[in-house]
């Protein structure tokens, strides 16, 4: 007589994985933004980025949403899916397209590998959606070097523009490098809506990362900074943004609250 003894044996052990890391949120003047920000891609939303799995374990990973009063009492929901192998997207980026405007939404991420082991809940990030700004000009043939960036502003009767920014890049052989970024106090009220605002570019002072107590003679009262290109555009395909931004954390300077334009595209030729 034979006896077979069978025992339930683990499919997988369980393996830790480390918690998913929020790149740290930039300044809106960086060279490059990174971190939680509004973003217009095909559609407006507000864009996550987190660091990249340095082990190439990670199979894909959950997005959770929340909004509230407090986190303790919040209730969040996986609204998303990106997955390591996805070739129309981004491992570490992913665009909440519906956030709804003017709603402070909490975030937070967990990974997954192939063998169904998750990680524990990454750090919480949080941002606030607000309406695109209209970029209007300039767009198409420019026969200037030192064109005049005009938009509209869009915001709600609820909703308050404290600064702007302006970002160029220049577009060669299907690369794209960041040319001029500019940040300055929003000094227009009451047609913001109806008349779009006129900003002319003037050269920097400084680069990205440099420290500089001075701006260019053209520059108007309004500016706070411009980093990049120190003498008037030349000919070439460049494209550009417009940032409105409603609110900033008065201790890091770290815009909580924006919203983005598409970008605009525009050359130059004389």
């Amino acid at each position: 007589m034979i006896f077979i003894i069978g025992c339930n044996l683990p499919i997988e052990d369980e393996k830790y994985i480390e918690p998913p890391r929020f790149v740290e949120k930039s300044f809106s003047d960086s060279k490059i933004e990174l971190g939680i920000d509004a973003e217009h891609r095909l559609k407006h939303g507000i864009q996550l980025m987190w660091y990249s799995d340095e082990n190439n374990e990670i199979d894909y990973y959950l997005i959770f949403r929340g909004n509230g009063e407090t986190i303790s009492d919040m209730s969040f929901e996986n609204i998303g899916e990106v997955g390591q192998n996805d070739l129309f997207s981004f491992d570490t980026l992913f665009l909440d397209t519906t956030a709804h405007l003017h709603v402070k939404y909490y975030y937070y991420i967990e990974a997954f590998d192939n063998k169904g082991n998750s990680s524990n809940s990454s750090d919480t990030v949080t941002y606030t959606l607000h309406n695109s700004p209209l970029a209007i000009s300039p767009m198409n043939a420019v026969a200037d070097s030192f064109p005049i960036f005009q938009w509209i502003d869009n915001v709600t009767d609820f909703e308050y523009t404290s600064e702007f920014v302006i970002r160029i890049e220049k577009i060669e052989a299907n690369t794209f490098s960041q040319v001029w970024t500019s940040r300055f106090y929003n000094n227009w009220f009451g047609f913001e809506n109806y008349t779009p605002i006129s900003f002319q570019y003037f050269p920097a002072t400084s680069s990205w990362g440099e420290t500089n107590n001075y701006l260019h003679v053209n520059a108007p009262s309004n500016t706070i900074t411009c980093f990049g290109l120190n003498t008037s555009m030349q000919e070439g395909t460049y494209r550009w943004k417009i940032k409105s931004i409603s609110q900033v954390n008065n201790q890091s300077g770290i815009d909580e609250a924006s919203g983005e334009s598409p970008w605009q595209y525009f050359y130059i030729s004389f």
